[in-house]
């Protein structure tokens, strides 16, 4: 019985804590971090970016509790200019744990995403982990993962079970219309449809809705609608659209994100899911038709099997027909090319 018992106390002594794994994303406070979902389809997941244009942004932060210990910090990132063997690292931050720097720089070797290790640190209870940019040219982090193992090495494979993620997204009940992409023809579609009196999922993976016309991108609403032979033609459109002073404008509020929120809402029939990246698609078993999409929450990680009767891609990037396995092409024919519109301005005096 003592033997046993002494096995049984061994054994517990040598267990090891679930590695914690923390989506940067999902950080309480992204400070002057941004959230970037560009390239999801390309490397897995949105992450954050310290884009100041070359000045230091705030820290990044956010807290979790954890058993007390001796932890081993993962973060998974990336130097950016290491494919083109470029010198500097000009993406390079620190992680700081309760106050206390690690002594790595992350971001500063390699060529593409990797995990790099910091540490050991000892903590107990409620954690502070904070990103600290030293750069401001865009440093990034997908995700960091605490491990009081000294043996342990994360794999991007182990993020689902230690989010504690089903293997399989939950479904919803089925719409008669899911519309994915947010910007104005997104709009439109689940307006219209709503007001045919159809059930609609908003699929939108930023936080605002109108697309290049939101205040993110600020592209102005100056196309001619409810003209000639069309009166009605834009009607929905001129609902929400801008009227702003400039495209960019003095101040992105011209480009009201609110009003385009607030129109959508105000249809009782459109589900509106901002923040959520469609990176899959599922086809009925003729093999024909859409059956749902797998959309991505980037901000908490979860997924979400979007059911529905009919869909429409107004992603910009025909991303849900190609997903579906419609022929496609990309060429460089036929493309606007350079715009001097950003830059042309008289301003009286140099910037």
């Amino acid at each position: 019985m003592k033997t046993a018992l002494l096995v049984s106390l061994i054994a517990l002594s040598a267990a090891h804590a679930q590695p914690k794994w923390i989506e940067a994303e999902s950080f309480a406070n992204h400070g002057g971090w941004v959230l970037d979902t560009q390239f999801i389809d390309v490397m897995g997941s949105p992450y954050l970016m310290a884009h100041g244009m070359g000045k230091v942004v705030k820290d990044a932060s956010t807290e979790v509790e954890l058993p007390a210990g001796e932890y081993t910090i993962w973060a998974r990132t990336k130097n950016w200019v290491g494919p083109w063997d470029a010198p500097g690292a000009p993406g390079r931050f620190e992680i700081s744990v309760n106050g206390e720097k690690l002594k790595h720089e992350f971001g500063a070797t390699g060529k593409d995403w990797q995990w790099e290790k910091a540490g050991p640190v000892k903590v107990s209870g409620k954690t502070k982990i904070a990103l600290h940019d030293l750069t401001g040219f865009d440093g990034r982090v997908d995700a960091i993962v605490l491990s009081d193992d000294a043996g342990f090495t994360p794999t991007t494979d182990m993020r689902r079970e230690l989010l504690g993620l089903p293997e399989k997204a939950p479904e919803t009940s089925e719409y008669d219309l899911v519309v994915v992409g947010g910007g104005y023809s997104g709009m439109g579609a689940a307006i219209s449809g709503a007001r045919q009196g159809l059930k609609v999922a908003f699929i939108q993976n930023r936080p605002v809705l109108g697309g290049n016309g939101s205040s993110e991108i600020q592209v102005w609403a100056m196309g001619g609608t409810r003209r000639g032979l069309y009166p009605h033609l834009g009607e929905i459109v001129e609902e929400f659209a801008d009227r702003a002073s400039n495209s960019p404008a003095a101040s992105p509020d011209e480009f009201n994100d609110k009003l385009k929120e607030d129109t959508v809402k105000a249809e009782k029939t459109i589900e509106l899911f901002l923040n959520t990246h469609v990176y899959g698609v599922e086809l009925n078993t003729d093999q024909k038709n859409i059956r749902s999409v797998i959309g991505l929450d980037t901000k908490s990680g979860k997924e979400t099997r979007f059911v529905g009767k009919l869909f429409v891609d107004c992603t910009g990037h025909g991303s849900v027909g190609a997903l579906a396995g419609a022929e496609f092409m990309m060429e460089e024919k036929g493309r606007m090319g350079m715009s001097n519109m950003w830059v042309m301005q008289n301003l009286k005096k140099p910037v």
